[in-house]
């Protein structure tokens, strides 16, 4: 896994997974039956919704990279994303 920085060019919102089946726990792991886990099947638990010009880091061969797709986002330029243009001396 290689993990690459990037910027959103528009905003984008992931719709969320379906649950997973709780599975029930089993015995020596320390959960009662039923316990179970908030596992989804392809996507966040609620829509996330990321703003234009966020900065983003993830896995391009993961599966947040495909949700949000290429055409929304561009590689981080050092010295040119992080140039805060804000007063911040006092």
């Amino acid at each position: 896994m290689a993990i690459s920085r990037y910027v959103l060019t528009a905003m984008v919102t992931i719709a969320a997974g379906t649950a997973a089946t709780v599975v029930a726990g089993e015995p020596g792991t320390g959960g009662a039956a039923g316990y179970g886990n908030a596992a989804t099947t392809g996507g966040p638990l609620w829509p996330v919704t990321y703003q234009q010009g966020q900065v983003i880091e993830l896995d391009p061969a993961g599966p947040l990279f495909t949700q949000i797709g290429a055409g929304s986002l561009r590689a981080f330029v050092q010295g040119q994303d992080d140039a805060g243009h804000q007063s911040l001396a006092n």
